[in-house]
C-alpha cells in the first residue's frame, strides 16, 4: 500500500478527476460516505455528533457527512468556519444542497460563536473533525486554535477526516495547534504525516477508506506501507521434506563479557525465526557464559586481543565458516573500538554472503560508513536514532525530525539498506524506495529487543529473502510479536522473543481480519 505525500495524494485526485471522468463530487460524496458508514459500524453509540467543517474539499466532505449522518437518523450539529456562500467548487455544491434542503449549518466566525458550541459540546458522543485537512501548511492561531483546544478538552471521542486538522500531512509535525483524534478514516492511501510522529500520535486507530482513486496512477510513488498481507507473501514455505539443513544457515558474530545476554538474544530470535541452523561466533572470553545459556545454538571460539576483544585476525575464521552459511550478522553486544573496527573493514570486502550490521559493529563502524560501499552484497543496517545520529554526525532529535529524508540519503550515500528504528521503522533501500513498519508499540521499547530484530532479519535472509524483504518483514513480526503481549509494563525483551511464534501463528491464521474492510493501519484485530 502506497504512503502519499500531500502533493502526491492531491495529484492523484486530479488525475482521477481529469483522466478517469471521475467527478470531483463523487470523490467527496464516497468520502463522505465511507466516513459515515464508519460511525455507524464502528462507533455505533454516536447518538448525537457534531461535525466541525472548515474550508476547501476536507470541509466540503463534512458536509457530506452530516447530511447522511443525519439521512441515517443520527442527530447531527453541523458548524463551519466559512461564512455564508464561502465554499467553492464541489463543497460550494453540498453547501447549495444543504440549504436547499433547509439543513442548519452553524457558524463559527468568533469567540461569541465559539461559546455558542461549547453547551453543544456536553451533550453530544463525537465530534468529526473535518476542518482543515491535508491541504494546511501554516501555523493553526487565532479562532482555529480556540475550536482545537476546545475540543481536545471536551473529553469527546473524536473522528478526524483524513488528518486530525493541524497536522502536517507530510512531516507529521504540528503546527501550533491539533486535533486529538480517536480515530483518523484517512481516504485512497496513508499520508506521511500519518506514519510520523506526533502526527501519528495525534490519530488514533487510522483506517484507509477506498474512494475510487485508482492504483495505477501511483506505480511511481516510492514510500509503501508494510501490511500483513505483503509480510505473508514472503514468508518462505516450510515443506514437509525439509531439514535443518535446507531451512538456512546463519552466523552471528557477537558477544563480550558482560554483554553475553546481547549475542543469545539475536542467536535464539534467528532460531525462532525459522533458520535450522545458527552459529554464535564470539570472544574465547564471552563462551562459556554463552555456552550455558544457549542449547540449540553452535558456538565458535574466536581469538581476542585483549579480554572481550576480538582480534582482527579472527576475520579468516569469520569469512571460512560463512561460506558454509547464507547470511552474516555481526554487532550484539561487541565492543565498538578500532580493533573491532579492523575487524570489520576485513570483513566487509571478504565476506561471501549478504550481512547485517547493528549495535557494536555500527559503534565501530563510526564515520567510516563508506566503506560499506565496497560489500559484495549490499548490507544491512539496523540503527535506532542515536546510532543514525552518531554516525551523521548530527543529534537524535534532528533525526527524528526528518526520518524519511535522513535514512534515504544514506542508504544512497553507503550503498547499504537502512533499517531506521523507532516507531514506524523506515526500511530505506540505496534505490530512493522506502517501507514503513506500522506494527509495534511501546513493549519494544525495551534492553535487547533490537537484538531480538537483528537475529529476525538475519533469520529471513537466510530463508531466502531478499534483504530489503527481510529488513520489511523482520520489522513487522517483530512489531507483532510486542502487539500481541498483553497490554501494560513490566516486559522484558526475552518476553518479546516468546511471543514469535504466536505472531506466525497469527499472520497466517488471520491474516484477512487483521486488513480488515477498510484496512486498519496496524495489527491488533480492530
Amino acid at each position: 500500500m502506497k504512503v502519499l505525500s500531500r502533493e502526491a495524494m492531491i495529484d492523484a485526485d486530479r488525475r482521477t478527476i481529469e483522466n478517469f471522468g471521475l467527478p470531483g463530487t463523487v470523490l467527496m460524496e464516497t468520502a463522505g460516505l465511507r466516513v459515515t458508514e464508519f460511525i455507524r459500524s464502528r462507533v455505533p453509540g454516536s447518538k448525537r455528533v457534531i461535525v466541525l467543517a472548515g474550508p476547501g474539499n476536507n470541509g466540503g466532505d463534512g458536509l457530506v457527512i452530516a447530511r447522511l449522518l443525519n439521512k441515517a437518523g443520527v442527530s447531527v450539529s453541523l458548524w463551519s468556519t466559512v461564512k455564508p456562500g464561502g465554499y467553492r467548487g464541489d463543497a460550494a455544491i453540498n453547501e447549495k444542497y444543504l440549504d436547499k434542503a433547509s439543513f442548519q449549518i452553524q457558524r463559527l466566525q468568533s469567540s461569541a460563536d465559539l461559546d455558542r458550541l461549547r453547551p453543544e459540546l456536553s451533550c453530544a458522543d463525537l465530534v468529526v473533525d473535518a476542518i482543515l485537512g491535508i491541504g494546511a501548511d501554516r501555523e493553526v492561531t487565532g479562532l482555529l486554535a480556540e475550536i482545537i483546544n476546545t475540543v481536545n478538552n471536551s473529553g469527546l471521542p473524536v473522528l478526524a477526516v483524513d488528518i486530525p486538522s493541524g497536522v502536517n500531512a507530510d512531516s507529521g509535525s504540528v503546527m501550533g495547534y491539533a486535533i486529538r483524534a480517536d480515530w483518523t478514516v484517512t481516504f485512497a492511501f496513508p499520508k506521511l504525516g500519518l506514519m510520523f510522529y506526533p502526527g501519528a500520535g495525534l490519530a488514533g486507530k487510522i483506517f484507509v477508506a477506498d474512494i475510487n482513486i485508482p492504483e495505477s496512477l501511483l506505480e511511481d510513488e516510492k514510500v509503501d506501507l508494510i501490511t500483513s498481507s505483503f509480510v505473508r507473501k514472503l514468508l518462505p514455505d516450510r515443506p514437509f521434506d525439509a531439514h535443518k539443513g535446507s531451512l538456512g544457515r546463519v552466523l552471528i558474530v557477537a558477544g563480550s563479557p558482560g554483554m553475553s545476554g546481547a549475542a543469545a538474544m539475536a542467536a535464539e530470535s534467528a532460531l525462532r525465526g525459522g533458520a535450522g541452523l545458527v552459529y554464535l561466533a564470539t570472544p574465547e572470553s564471552a563462551c562459556t557464559a554463552l555456552d550455558a545459556k544457549l542449547v540449540e545454538v553452535i558456538t565458535i571460539v574466536l581469538p581476542e586481543s585483549s579480554t572481550g576483544i576480538i582480534d582482527p585476525s579472527a576475520a579468516d575464521i569469520i569469512i571460512d565458516k560463512a561460506r558454509e552459511c547464507d547470511v552474516l550478522a555481526v554487532g550484539p553486544g561487541l565492543d565498538a573500538g578500532e580493533v573491532t573496527s579492523e575487524l570489520l573493514n576485513n570483513l566487509v570486502q571478504l565476506c561471501p554472503v549478504p550481512m547485517v550490521f547493528d549495535a557494536g559493529a555500527l559503534g565501530a563502524l563510526g564515520r567510516k560508513m563508506h566503506m560499506l560501499r565496497s560489500a559484495r552484497f549490499m548490507p544491512v543496517i539496523t540503527p535506532h536514532p542515536g546510532e543514525m545520529a552518531r554516525l551523521i554526525g548530527k543529534t537524535a532529535g534532528q533525526v527524528q525530525s526528518s526520518r524519511l529524508e535522513v535514512a534515504l540519503k544514506n542508504a544512497n550515500l553507503w550503498n547499504c539498506i537502512i533499517m531506521l528504528k523507532g516507531p514506524n521503522t523506515i526500511i530505506a533501500t540505496p534505490e530512493g524506495r522506502a517501507f514503513i513498519n506500522p506494527s509495534g508499540s511501546m513493549s519494544l521499547a525495551t534492553a535487547g529487543s533490537g537484538d531480538l530484530l537483528t537475529g529476525l532479519v538475519a533469520s529471513f535472509i537466510a530463508q531466502g529473502m531478499a534483504p530489503e524483504n527481510a529488513a520489511g518483514a523482520g520489522a513487522f513480526m517483530h512489531g507483532l510479536a510486542g502487539d500481541l503481549m498483553p497490554a501494560g509494563r513490566g516486559h522484558m525483551a526475552r518476553d518479546i522473543l516468546a511471543q514469535y511464534k504466536e505472531a506466525f501463528r497469527y499472520l497466517e491464521s488471520c491474516d484477512q481480519r487483521i486488513a480488515g474492510n477498510p484496512y486498519l493501519i496496524g495489527t491488533r484485530p480492530a
